[in-house]
């Protein structure tokens, strides 16, 4: 059976194939049901997902609508996904326009969200991420001690870091605690997202685990914000 994220990425092809603009109507669930060959139930899903990042919306009794964007690169920050997946799902060729691996001693702030004594020696991984060519997301992996053999060993620089742990380490990974702050682009930034000195980048600091909870990752991402875009659905709690 389809993924929810193979059927969206289909759901964006569909859109750009279409020339579809904001205000203009998607076929009915059953149409695209037929159209993409997959079931009704994870359909709705990734429409859900589309919703919850803005960009359709649906009339009850009259149809879904286009509301947003489909030419930038959309993430739900509530749903863990790796940067590759993010850039497959919303229909692009993801990329690596520059990569760097070293062993580093491990900053305060990186010891605790490893959970190692400071100035330990951890792996950094750095790498301009892209799509169709263009640079989108600047990357910086702190890996977990236990993790850090494997990934010396991985030589593609254009590797999903979540499918290597779950499909070759065999890992289950967990949650993920994100913390998003906007901050100005610093030359080094500048320099590898090609974007201007100064301007606002979004910045998101993660630290995701395992399903017991043993840390795997600490990671600072940059985001190009006129070529991605962050959203959060937001829960009003009933009273």
């Amino acid at each position: 059976m389809a993924s929810y994220l193979s059927i969206k990425k289909s759901l964006f092809d569909y859109v750009k194939d279409n020339d579809l603009k904001v205000g203009d109507k998607f076929p009915t669930e059953m149409e695209l049901a037929e159209m993409l060959g997959v079931g009704r139930l994870t359909l709705r899903e990734a429409l859900k997902v589309l919703s919850e990042e803005g960009l359709i919306y649906t009339v009850h009794g009259i149809g879904t609508f286009i509301s947003g964007n489909f030419e930038s690169i959309n993430d739900t920050i509530d749903i863990n996904l790796g940067i590759t997946e993010m850039i497959t799902a919303a229909g692009f060729k993801p990329g690596v326009k520059f990569f760097e691996k070293n062993l580093v001693k491990a900053s305060p702030e990186v010891a605790l969200a490893l959970k190692i004594p400071d100035g330990c020696d951890v792996l950094v991984c750095k790498r301009v991420r892209t799509a169709e060519g263009k640079p989108v997301v600047y990357s910086i992996d702190y890996f977990s001690p236990a993790l850090v053999t494997a990934f010396l060993t991985a030589n593609d620089d254009n590797i999903s870091i979540y499918k290597f742990m779950e499909e070759d380490m065999g890992i289950k990974i967990g949650n993920s605690t994100a913390e998003i702050i906007p901050v100005a682009c610093s030359e080094e930034i500048s320099k590898k997202l090609e974007y201007d000195v100064n301007k606002p980048v979004i910045m998101i600091k993660q630290f995701t685990t395992d399903i017991k909870g043993s840390p795997l990752l600490f990671t600072e991402e940059y985001f190009r914000p006129d070529r991605f875009k962050i959203s959060l659905n937001r829960r009003r709690i009933k009273k």
